[in-house]
């Protein structure tokens, strides 16, 4: 996973428990590296699943809510790094039907051995479908992804898990709230 990712999880963690929780974080997930990441730097996507599981330990959380609370966190980052990228596209849809075909294509670009997960999109009877795959097994944090996405674009819609997802395969509808006109 790229070291990125890692530099913006510890910045997750500094953020939300502090500095003290969070070397103890590090120190509870026993890292060969001791966390010591750099966003050029690639690293094995274990060690975030050590993290996170040593925070919501140490602090009691539950590591699916962390990991969606760190989604919509990394989003809200990529809106600082690369806000050109986002004013490409005027709703949430758009990006979203995007993100596969464009911009995992330009992640490669930048970082040619990265593997991003695969995100597909579709309309269909039950709302607007963003589905998520990968061997990383991430899903909770592709989940707060779209939804802080849809919080960008001001978007009254909502993001419910369709019931037979799992970390590595997910589904998630979104819909939008009453009275108001679809994504």
């Amino acid at each position: 996973m790229k070291g990125l990712i890692f530099v913006e999880l510890m910045n997750f963690l500094d953020e939300q428990l502090g500095e003290d929780i969070t070397e103890r974080v590090v120190a509870a997930a026993s890292l060969p590296n001791e966390a010591a990441f750099t966003a050029v730097g690639n690293y094995p996507s274990h060690y975030a699943s050590a993290l996170v599981a040593a925070a919501a330990r140490l602090t009691g959380s539950d590591a699916a809510t962390m990991c969606e609370d760190f989604g919509r966190f990394i989003f809200l980052r990529f809106e600082k790094r690369f806000p050109h990228l986002l004013e490409r596209y005027r709703s949430a849809r758009e990006l979203l039907e995007h993100v596969q075909g464009h911009i995992h294509e330009e992640v490669k670009v930048i970082y040619p051995d990265a593997s991003p997960p695969q995100v597909e999109t579709h309309s269909d009877i039950e709302g607007y479908t963003v589905t998520y795959r990968s061997h990383r097994g991430f899903a909770h944090i592709a989940y707060g992804l779209v939804a802080q996405c849809i919080s960008f674009y001001s978007e009254e819609s909502d993001v419910y898990w369709k019931s037979d997802s799992t970390a590595h395969d997910a589904c998630f509808i979104i819909r939008p709230r009453k009275g108001i006109y679809p994504l």
